[in-house]
């Protein structure tokens, strides 16, 4: 028994980044996976997968994302296959999307452009000059 050798071998599983209430975050962000933010962004955020706001959570950025699903604060550009809006959920500003959801007591101020998913995939985000304009206006105000 004690002579013998185990191999575990670790299933991939999906991995999910986590910004908690609290955490304030600056500038251009990648993810490869999910990522659940509580806390605070300004910025540019750039995700192969799912991002998910919680009510405590503030993105005051550009977003280019697989999925969004918002119980938060939004403020700024979306490109994203499909908008999930939850119940206090806030998105302000323009969208680029091929569904949008929004639940009762959810809010969305602004403009939005229905895409297919060719299109949704064609679509960049700004350089880090327009970001940083962005940026700037976002503390003025």
């Amino acid at each position: 028994m004690f002579g013998k050798k185990f191999l575990f071998t670790r299933k991939s599983s999906p991995t999910l980044s986590f910004i908690a209430e609290g955490t304030k975050l600056t500038g251009n962000i990648e993810f490869t996976s999910d990522v659940l933010i509580g806390g605070a962004i300004q910025g540019q955020i750039l995700s192969q997968a799912n991002i998910i706001v919680e009510q405590t959570g503030h993105l005051h950025c550009e977003v280019k994302c697989r999925e969004l699903i918002i119980d938060g604060y939004f403020k700024g550009r979306l490109i994203c296959e499909r908008l999930v809006i939850q119940a206090h959920g806030i998105v302000d500003g323009d969208v680029a999307c091929t569904s949008m959801q929004i639940n009762e007591g959810g809010q969305f101020i602004g403009l939005r452009i229905k895409e297919d998913r060719q299109t949704i995939h064609a679509h960049s985000l700004p350089s880090t000059t327009a970001i940083n304009t962005l940026i700037s206006q976002g503390q003025e105000n």
